[in-house]
């Protein structure tokens, strides 16, 4: 170890203990303490904190004269001295370990001289600082470890002067040492006269600074005695007999003249005013000497005459690798003569008054450094950006809306946020790579290192194929930004620096995918154009922008859709306004909350640039579907108490780590949107598809989903026969009779007490709830419209209430009481029949136009009916079982419900596709109806007895049956759409008349029991004949499509074909 030698010279009897003298009075204010600051509190830190060699890197940078040394060393001991005060100190016991330390290096090194001649040193210095008590001394006690630090601070690695030293140090007798000066001594000593401080002090006039260091404590003091070190062992030990004199001498020579070293560092000191490159600038020019290019344009072209008054000899030149220095400062954002840069917009400039190079015209030069200039604009203005969303984020959020923005809101963002920590990583990686070809310059000054070519050129280009690219990609992306969220004109050349504080009208949502949307398009684009350093450093920012949003999608597949009770919805956590996922604030418990209490948010359209902007990033698009229900599900399972996964199972489905370590992991194929979609897609599919086949376990085996499905179905399509014919038949006879079949409890009671009489418990009667809402109860037995009002309700349990919403009841509903109205008609007509035997034969040819009628309906509503149980419901039942087999989500099982039921409407042609074939059907149902009353109006009752005597074709005389007559509607044809020839054939009716049901006209016939029978009965049968041929040509139609439904049509269509036969 070596340090500075004037800790360990033998002191002279100058300089040894010496009280303090006259000097060390108060003396009076010198010129000096009132000088004007030195140039080294205005020049920038850089400078002085960039040390041209080795030696001089623990220097200040020193002045002209010792005065202004003095002032230098007088401004370091105050600073030092204050630094240690307010900073951390360190004590002996630190210093002995350390010192130990660095004893055991030296033997272990084989130096044991250097090992003695330390460890005596410490030892001499810890028995003089027993006597430091004094206040007058100049090392007080309680800093002497930190003036040991500063000396192992300032140590280096030992050297031959060191060692050497270490032998005569360690050989000193210490008997032959001169003892050490007193106060005693000084008084017995003849009294000094005159100017006896000449020769040992730096000046002898009343200037002198008032420092308590003097020339032998100085850095210039040091350098020199180790260059009389390194003289050989026999000349140190001559030196040492004769000590004083020689300090005395050196002290004397430094004082008249300063050392090398110091004149050596003001020689690289390009910035100071009065620095000159050294190389005559008025040489003529030479085609061999670059250098003299400069001038010679100057002198010949008079290129700077605005600001050149005289020729090249006032100009200022300096050394390119000088100037490549300054760029790299300018570059690093610190200041620097040749660029400067406004403070208005943050634009940096050459500076017109920036030094010149020899080599380089003022053209040449002032573009190459306008290409810097250019650079350090994009980087200044990035820095900025990045300071500012800082500033944001660690200032008070303002909740509070202006006035004039009620509907706008400043940008809050996550996102923005990691974005602006991405665009600073790649700044401190440019001003490390800077500070990399700085130290390069340097260490290649100093001679360490390899030898280096140095060139403002050659700079341009690596820093343009290196960061220019990235830099300037980045600041046109966040011009990009800005004009999409600006959503005005008169903020499109907003700074970038003020996104933080911009109001806009864009949910958080969309202004994060936005955002990574840019960064994605810009990855592929400059990956397009084969810039791989530029692409690969924008993809690592796209990564950590992105993390932020990869947080909230693992927890959300982690933990779930957040879910509180009614009573803690106050303090339920809510999802992140960025999150491409919302809460409507639904009740758990809500039919609608697993479709509608946590969906994708909408996109927004961006009014100014037409440009409409998904809440998704694009690289999340294959994968959202699957993070939503893997999401719900999590949440669901977790409120049911049920455990989603173990573990270990969690761990190995689903090992969430950072979203850089994915595309770092897959580099090929991350620039890629597609790509990089499906792989996040398979990143997260085997932890999706296993929670979301839990949850529809849980479903069908603890929640009983197949039970309830089978109940419904047995309830609603009537595939229970007997037990829904039963409660038929009681309902239908109350109808009959006239009695108050829609009361409330009259339903329910006999729906009861027929599930009770049932062998098989295949549905609980409580879950089941019947009721009338309609107002045509009374017209029970003239229409089967009146059923329409009758509702039947199935309480499903929780969580299936997902599945069997109260929308999915009601359209359950509408296909039962289609069934009733079709099971009603084909109840009238099987009612209408004849007991015993008919002897007269003109009887029996009267009442054969009765049972024509008869068979022509019954055999529609036969074929009708066999039709929508067997080709509509049985058929679709087991299609449904099959795919209810193969779900795998809850979100499959609704949708396989949802389509299963609107096939069934479809097929049952109650969708409203179909709604002019479902009004022929209900025609010609109501045709039941008014023919049963026909008939009882004829005969006196439906069930006809030949042998009772009022059986006959005349009018009736009773007063009831008259009544009875003049209350029958009669059908009357419509016009030319009703034919009852060969004419209304298929082949005559053009598609218009498809496009509508016909119409038939039912009113009171006044006139009715005044017509003939056989012609009411030959209107009904025509009627009959063209809405049959109707539907049949309808359902031809639908039979010809390509929807699934269009089978069951064609062997409707193909049955009905029978009717003509």
């Amino acid at each position: 170890m070596s340090t500075p030698t004037s800790s360990h010279r033998p002191s002279s009897s100058s300089s040894h203990g010496r009280p303090s003298s006259s000097l060390s009075t108060p003396r009076p204010v010198s010129s000096a303490s009132l000088r004007p600051q030195s140039r080294l509190s205005t020049r920038p830190s850089s400078r002085v904190s960039r040390p041209a060699t080795r030696h001089a890197a623990r220097l200040l940078p020193l002045y002209n004269d010792a005065e202004n040394f003095r002032i230098a060393v007088d401004f370091t001991l105050k600073n030092l001295e204050h630094a240690i005060k307010g900073g951390a100190s360190t004590d002996m016991s630190t210093m002995d370990k350390r010192f130990r330390g660095r004893v055991q290096k030296a033997r272990i090194n084989n130096q044991d001289t250097l090992a003695n001649a330390l460890k005596k040193a410490y030892t001499r210095v810890k028995e003089h600082a027993r006597d430091l008590v004094d206040i007058d001394e100049e090392i007080k006690l309680s800093h002497l470890p930190d003036h040991l630090q500063l000396l192992l601070l300032l140590s280096v690695t030992p050297s031959r002067s060191t060692l050497a030293f270490a032998d005569i140090y360690d050989d000193r007798d210490s008997s032959k040492k001169e003892p050490p000066l007193t106060w005693k001594d000084i008084l017995t000593e003849e009294p000094f006269e005159g100017q006896h401080w000449e020769g040992v002090y730096a000046r002898s006039t009343d200037s002198d600074s008032l420092s308590p260091w003097d020339e032998l404590d100085s850095p210039s003091n040091d350098d020199g005695d180790e260059d009389k070190w390194n003289q050989p062992s026999e000349d140190l030990s001559s030196q040492s007999a004769h000590t004083p004199d020689t300090t005395r001498s050196t002290v004397r020579n430094y004082a008249s003249e300063p050392p090398p070293v110091v004149e050596e560092l003001k020689a690289q000191q390009y910035w100071r005013d009065e620095w000159r490159i050294g190389i005559d600038v008025n040489r003529p020019f030479d085609l061999g000497d670059p250098s003299t290019l400069g001038p010679t344009v100057l002198q010949v072209l008079g290129e700077k005459e605005a600001f050149s008054h005289a020729g090249p000899e006032h100009e200022k030149y300096i050394f390119e690798r000088d100037a490549v220095r300054e760029v790299l400062m300018c570059l690093q954002g610190r200041k620097n003569f040749l660029i400067y840069t406004t403070t208005d917009t943050f634009r940096s400039v050459p500076s017109p008054t920036a030094p010149r190079l020899l080599h380089l015209t003022l053209t040449a030069q002032s573009s190459i450094l306008s290409a810097f200039a250019e650079v350090a604009t994009t980087v200044c203005h990035l820095r900025k950006f990045a300071a500012a969303v800082v500033e944001n984020v660690s200032s008070a959020y303002n909740l509070l809306p202006s006035s004039a923005h009620l509907l706008s809101h400043s940008i809050r963002s996550r996102t923005i946020e990691a974005f602006a920590d991405a665009v600073n990583t790649q700044i401190q990686h440019f001003d490390s790579w800077c500070a990399a070809k700085e130290e390069a310059i340097c260490r290649a000054s100093a001679g360490l290192g390899d030898p280096l070519v140095v060139s403002l050129l050659s700079l341009s280009k690596d820093v343009r194929d290196t960061f220019a690219g990235t830099l300037d990609v980045l600041l046109n992306l966040l011009h990009r930004f800005v004009a999409y969220i600006s959503q005005s004109h008169d903020r499109r050349d907003l700074a970038v620096w003020k996104i933080p504080n911009m109001p806009t009208r864009i949910p958080p949502s969309a202004v994060s995918a936005l955002l990574l949307d840019l960064l994605l398009e810009a990855v592929q684009e400059q990956a397009a154009l084969g810039n791989t350093q530029t692409s690969d450093a924008i993809m690592s920012v796209l990564a950590r922008t992105a993390e932020p949003m990869w947080e909230m999608v693992g927890e959300w597949l982690l933990d779930g859709m957040p879910v509180q009770p009614p009573w803690h919805a106050a303090d339920a956590p809510n999802l992140d306004e960025e999150f491409f996922i919302e809460d409507n604030e639904l009740q758990i418990m809500d039919p609608d909350f697993w479709l509608d209490g946590y969906v994708l948010r909408g996109p927004v359209t961006l009014e100014e640039n037409q440009k409409t902007q998904p809440a998704v990033p694009a690289f999340l698009q294959s994968a959202v579907i699957q993070v939503l229900g893997a999401g719900k599900a999590v949440g669901l399972l977790r409120e049911m108490g049920t455990q989603v996964l173990t573990k270990h199972s969690e761990e190995e489905l689903l090992n969430w780590g950072t979203f850089t370590a994915l595309t770092a992991a897959n580099s090929t194929i991350s620039k890629d949107s597609e790509a990089l979609s499906r792989l996040i897609s398979e990143e997260i599919s085997t932890y999706c598809l296993t929670v979301a086949m839990r949850l529809s376990h849980v479903m069908t085996e603890q929640c009983g989903l197949q039970r309830h499905l089978s109940a419904i179905h047995g309830l609603f399509l009537t595939t229970r026969g007997d037990d829904i014919s039963n409660f038929t038949d009681i309902l239908f006879a109350k109808m009959d009779t006239q009695q108050h079949w829609t009361d409330f409890h009259s339903l329910n009671s006999a729906f009861s007490d027929i599930i009770e009489l049932s062998e098989s418990n295949w549905i609980d009667a409580s879950l089941v709830r019947l009721s009338y809402r309609g107002n045509r109860a009374a017209l029970a037995s003239q229409t089967v419209k009146a059923i329409d009002g009758l509702l039947v309700e199935y309480a499903v349990p929780f969580p299936l209430t997902y599945i069997f919403t109260p929308n999915v009841l009601q359209r359950y509903c509408s296909i039962f009481v289609f069934l009733l109205q079709i099971r009603r008609a084909k109840n009238v007509l099987e009612q209408i029949l004849l007991r015993g035997a008919v002897a007269s034969a003109a009887l029996r040819s009267e009442l054969k136009v009765f049972y024509a009628m008869r068979g022509k309906l019954s055999w529609f509503i036969n074929t009708l009916f066999n039709f929508v149980t067997t080709f509509v419901v049985h058929s679709q039942l087991i299609k449904f079982g099959e795919a209810v087999n193969r779900a795998k989500s809850l979100d499959d099982l609704i949708t396989i419900h949802n389509d299963h039921l609107d096939m069934l409407l479809r097929k049952c042609f109650l969708h409203s596709s179909t709604s002019e074939i479902s009004k022929a059907i209900v025609s010609i149902l109501d045709m039941c109806l008014h023919f049963r009353n026909m008939f009882t109006a004829y005969a006196g009752d439906t069930a006809h007895d030949v042998l009772r005597l009022s059986t006959s074709l005349r009018r009736h005389k009773s007063r009831r049956q008259r009544r009875i007559r003049k209350n029958v509607i009669g059908f009357s044809q419509p016009g030319t759409r009703f034919d009852s020839d060969g004419s209304s054939s298929d082949t005559d009716v053009d598609e218009e008349g498809l496009k509508e049901a016909p119409e038939t006209s039912f009113s009171i016939a006044s006139s009715f029991a005044r017509e003939d029978l056989s012609e009411q009965l030959e209107k009904l049968s025509s009627e009959l004949d063209s809405l049959v041929r109707y539907i049949r040509r309808c359902t031809e139609n639908l039979s010809s499509g390509m929807s699934d439904a269009a089978q069951a049509f064609g062997i409707l269509a193909f049955t009905l074909d029978d009717w003509d036969s």
